[in-house]
């Protein structure tokens, strides 16, 4: 593995390279290599993102032996997934949970073959793992369960029966267009279906941030993609769900990934333009550096495909999509405090909440030294858009008055905060795909189709863990499979 931090290399490269061939009389163009060294036969292929889904292609199209290159935009490797440093603790800004080893197979394959620990999540014994902030009440899912409002609990609990009605008439979640009233499902949003559940107003917040949180705002999401979310995870046990984490963070796998891929994976390489030509590709980039391979793999998020010019041009249908296809939008703000308060109410830190534009808090640092902890507040749909425009510290004081309505006292233990918006991400522009009504029967499956030898891939391509790191991973698998079968 090389990893080239590419402004740095290349302005000491070309230095050096100048006083050298100066001394040697050599006065031809200089620039990074064209691949015009590889042998004839060698296999080969450009990679572009080195996020989990771009990491995966690349692992495993050397072993079906490519020589490859990853091309990324950032000036570091792991795309949404992302830890950072707060005292001598870490969380992620980006991807974190991973649900057991028979869901996220693939995920739980690779920390095994790369030895990348996992930590269970939550804590073990007496400690209740978190409560509702309902009604202006903080309420631990124990006492919710046995002695809150009954009616509200009730509808509640109508809320995922319904949710399993759903689940029930999809035949197949990978093939969701087959089932028969699947185009009607799919012109619907969600909010008019839960909306006609006629929940009790507290049942129907609860529901509407259970979606808005796993998606986007209902009104705003395919009642097709609630049923095929709901079919994938019908039998799947809530203690599979979301039960680990890296140990070390999401820097420990995307590390492991990039110390057993050979090729280079350089950095601050946007690529803004791939032509294709007689099965061959050639790769240019912000910096004009040109690369060029057999095939390619892309795995660049659809709200920034736009940034790349495709030579000869994307069919129309996959540059509507791109531009069509609804992301969530989603925000975390990181709160380290130097004490876990939570405790104190014999909670472990998660809170679904209710009202107020923080939908979910829980903690981090479970499995982590030290009194304090770091407690995350995730913001979802309309919630997180509204603060686009707000400056980091406006969205950390918002976070930490409503951690303060929900907790009263927990501001005295604050310490600081990171706080993270993927909307204003200049390479991502989006949480992770959800689907709009009416978006799924037009586009359904379509970037895991190639185009010619141009490749898709990333957690937008997989139809099953949709905005999941397995989705992701399993997109990369997929893509080398599919490029297998050129037998180049």
């Amino acid at each position: 593995m090389n990893i080239w931090k590419m402004d740095f290399f290349r302005s000491t490269f070309t230095y050096i390279l100048l006083l050298f061939l100066s001394a040697c009389g050599d006065h031809d163009e200089i620039g990074l290599p064209i691949d015009s060294q590889k042998s004839s036969t060698e296999k080969t292929a450009v990679v572009v993102g080195a996020g989990l889904s771009g990491l995966s292609a690349a692992y495993e199209l050397e072993q079906l032996g490519f020589d490859v290159t990853v091309l990324e935009a950032r000036d570091r490797i792991g795309g949404r997934v992302a830890t950072v440093e707060m005292g001598q603790q870490s969380g992620e800004i980006g991807g974190e949970f991973i649900d057991g080893e028979t869901v996220h197979k693939e995920l739980h394959r690779y920390a095994h073959l790369f030895d990348v620990e996992l930590a269970n999540t939550g804590y073990e014994g007496s400690i209740q793992s978190g409560a509702y902030y309902i009604d202006d009440n903080l309420v631990s899912y124990d006492e919710f369960d046995e002695s809150y409002s009954a009616p509200v609990v009730t509808d509640y609990y109508r809320f995922y029966d319904e949710l399993s009605l759903l689940a029930d008439i999809v035949p197949d979640p990978e093939k969701p267009l087959i089932l028969e009233a699947a185009v009607e499902l799919d012109k619907r949003n969600v909010q008019s279906w839960i909306d006609e559940l006629q929940l009790h107003p507290s049942a129907k917040q609860l529901a509407e941030q259970f979606v808005r949180g796993e998606f986007d705002e209902p009104k705003d999401l395919s009642l097709l993609h609630l049923a095929q979310y709901a079919k994938v995870y019908e039998n799947v046990s809530d203690d599979d769900v979301e039960s680990f984490r890296f140990l070390k963070g999401g820097q420990a796998m995307t590390s492991a990934f990039a110390k057993n891929i050979s090729g280079d994976i350089l950095l601050n390489q946007a690529v803004t333009n791939i032509q294709q030509v007689d099965n061959k590709i050639t790769v240019t980039t912000v910096s004009d550096d040109t690369y060029t391979s057999d095939v390619i793999v892309v795995t660049v998020p659809l709200k920034v495909l736009n940034k790349i010019t495709f030579t000869p041009a994307l069919p129309d249908e996959l540059t509507q999509a791109a531009k069509n296809i609804n992301y969530g939008t989603h925000s975390k703000v990181l709160l380290r405090y130097s004490k876990r308060f939570w405790l104190e109410h014999n909670l472990g830190g998660d809170t679904v909440v209710a009202s107020l534009p923080t939908g979910w808090t829980w903690e981090t640092t479970e499995r982590q030294g030290g009194e304090g902890g770091i407690l995350i507040a995730y913001t979802s749909g309309d919630f997180s858009k509204m603060q686009q425009h707000w400056s980091d510290q406006q969205v950390i004081d918002t976070r930490l008055a409503e951690i303060e309505l929900m907790y009263p006292g927990s501001s005295q233990y604050f310490v600081e905060a990171k706080s993270q918006s993927w909307l204003n991400e200049q390479w991502t522009k989006g949480g992770f795909l959800a689907y709009g009504p009416g978006q799924m029967s037009a586009y359904w499956d379509l970037f895991k189709q190639p185009v010619g030898r141009i490749y898709f891939a990333g957690e937008h391509t997989d139809t099953l863990y949709l905005g999941y790191m397995e989705g992701a991973v399993r997109s990369g698998v997929r893509v080398a499979k599919q490029i297998s079968e050129l037998k180049l």
